[in-house]
């Protein structure tokens, strides 16, 4: 393969890549709106466990891998994606977290590289990546920046996880009407 096609190649490899991760990223927060985000943390030793994070008022909402122990939390994120909420996270770092376990207020910090350096020593990739993730795109913690969450209070209201649900009803309905009498 000459030089010409091998830079094709990289670019075709490149655009798929960003088209597929964003496809993937609207899916996953498709998902939580729609009240089916705990169904993509059923199985997070095969799947991973994903969590959302909004920055109110400022900016849209991110999934990202996570790994919780113990109250715990920590975030998974790429280089882009730093980037793409590094203005909101040093401008404030108050956030809502949409977890498995519920939607909560509070605060998120980057990790320094000694912390994270500490955290890659106890916590292997699977627990933030999952089985699949780990065997398809072979994601490792060494190449991604880390993000500590702290909950400080749960969230109750109409704009959290599920505020779309009344798709699933809306679905099922046009269904029923497009449906064929017999």
């Amino acid at each position: 393969m000459d030089i010409r096609e091998q830079a094709i190649e990289s670019i075709r490899k490149t655009n798929t890549d960003k088209l597929g991760s964003s496809l993937f990223q609207k899916a996953k927060l498709f998902a939580w709106e729609t009240g089916l985000g705990p169904l993509i943390n059923v199985k997070p030793e095969i799947l991973g466990q994903q969590a959302v994070l909004y920055f109110p008022g400022r900016s849209g909402k991110f999934s990202f891998p996570c790994y919780e122990d113990n109250g715990h939390i920590l975030l998974a994120l790429t280089e882009k994606e730093l980037n793409d909420i590094r203005e909101n996270l040093f401008q404030n770092p108050g956030v809502e977290l949409w977890l498995k376990q519920g939607w909560y207020t509070g605060t998120v910090r980057l990790l320094s590289d000694e912390e994270k350096s500490a955290v890659m020593e106890t916590v292997p990739d699977e627990q933030f990546f999952g089985y699949m993730l780990r065997s398809v795109r072979k994601p490792s913690l060494q190449d991604h920046y880390l993000l500590e969450a702290v909950r400080s209070a749960p969230c109750t209201g109409s704009s959290g996880p599920g505020s779309k649900s009344w798709v699933w009803p809306l679905s099922a309905l046009f269904l029923l009407l497009l449906r064929k009498k017999r």
